[in-house]
């Protein structure tokens, strides 16, 4: 008899935890909705052997002529999330506000990361899934943008005119193979990735400190070694999906292994480089190196900017005031695209 009411308070609770579940899929769906609306976005789906591909277009009334697609920079950001404040939903979209200078020639879409879909609770956004760390590496996000790129040609423009792709930070590094796979990619913007191999700059930072007097020789050197220690155990284990100290994985690190330009240097489309100089995630010193190699392999597709005194987002200090300045270079951009 105990075994019975024991069994059938678990099936109770199972019954709870689903019906919760359920519901919690349900709210999820109408403030995705919601969000989709807010920001004038459709949501679209489409299988991959096993896999389920989703990503976000800007809506229209007729089918574009071109596509512009954007690569978010590193980490587990979303693609929308929302908080409730004074009994209302308050919805937020985790890109820039680029899709909204484009006009009815263009859509624009952005791809989100593996487990990222859909809509999160802003006290949620860090619950991270496995799925992510499983999937979040270079190879997976060239493929799932791929298709995605031929998946809107087919359903969503009425030509396929320009198809133009640019990619920021970790964005950048997987705009460049992914032009090497997609040969329907007209043009590349590559902004502030980062030129060589990760652990050679993470080394290279550490030399940079120790030039300003911020560490010592020693220290610096000392870095330096425990970098290349990390490097070697990346080597050692390279598909591990264990989060590691910073917050991702060996298959992560393993996979962004080749210097990204040795991917732009393959590339004979037109590309658009642009780095900002005092930017804290990717050396400027490494960014000339880009037109001196396209200068000794005589090749001519590439345009290189620097944006003088900003930060890796493109923020520029002037006096005591700020300002941001990549919807400029975004507007630039587009310009150079009907060159």
């Amino acid at each position: 008899m105990l075994k019975i009411k024991n069994y059938m308070k678990l099936l109770v609770c199972k019954l709870i935890l689903l019906l919760s579940l359920s519901t919690y899929a349900q709210t999820n769906l109408e403030h995705l909705e919601n969000a989709l609306k807010k920001f004038n976005f459709i949501e679209e789906q489409f299988i991959d052997g096993a896999d389920t591909i989703s990503y976000y277009l800007k809506n229209y009334e007729a089918k574009p002529e071109n596509l512009v697609l954007y690569i978010q920079g590193t980490g587990f950001n979303p693609i929308f999330s929302y908080k409730i404040e004074n009994e209302e939903p308050v919805y937020y979209r985790w890109f820039g506000d680029d899709y909204e200078r484009l006009d009815s020639n263009y859509t624009w879409a952005i791809i989100p990361k593996p487990g990222r879909e859909g809509i999160f609770l802003e006290s949620d956004v860090e619950n991270v899934s496995t799925k992510f760390y499983q999937n979040d590496y270079q190879e997976y996000r060239v493929n799932q943008i791929d298709k995605s790129i031929k998946h809107i040609i087919e359903n969503h423009l009425s030509k396929s005119e320009k198809i133009i792709v640019y990619g920021h930070s970790e964005g950048a590094t997987i705009a460049a193979p992914l032009a090497l796979r997609n040969k329907q990619i007209t043009h590349l913007g590559f902004w502030s990735g980062n030129v060589l191999n990760n652990f050679y700059e993470f080394s290279l930072f550490n030399r940079l400190e120790a030039l300003k007097g911020q560490i010592t020789d020693s220290i610096a050197h000392e870095n330096i070694m425990g970098v290349l220690q990390w490097y070697q155990n990346v080597i050692l284990n390279p598909n591990s999906t264990e989060v590691d100290h910073i917050g991702y994985t060996n298959k992560r690190w393993s996979s962004y292994e080749r210097p990204p330009i040795a991917y732009l240097l393959d590339i004979d489309i037109p590309i658009f480089a642009l780095f900002a100089s005092k930017d804290e995630s990717t050396p400027i010193e490494t960014a000339y190196l880009i037109p001196v190699q396209f200068m000794e392999k005589r090749k001519k597709n590439l345009t290189f900017e620097v944006c003088i005194d900003c930060d890796h987002s493109y923020n520029q200090k002037k006096g005591e005031e700020e300002v941001n300045r990549w919807s400029e270079y975004f507007k630039k951009f587009i310009e150079w695209t009907e060159k």
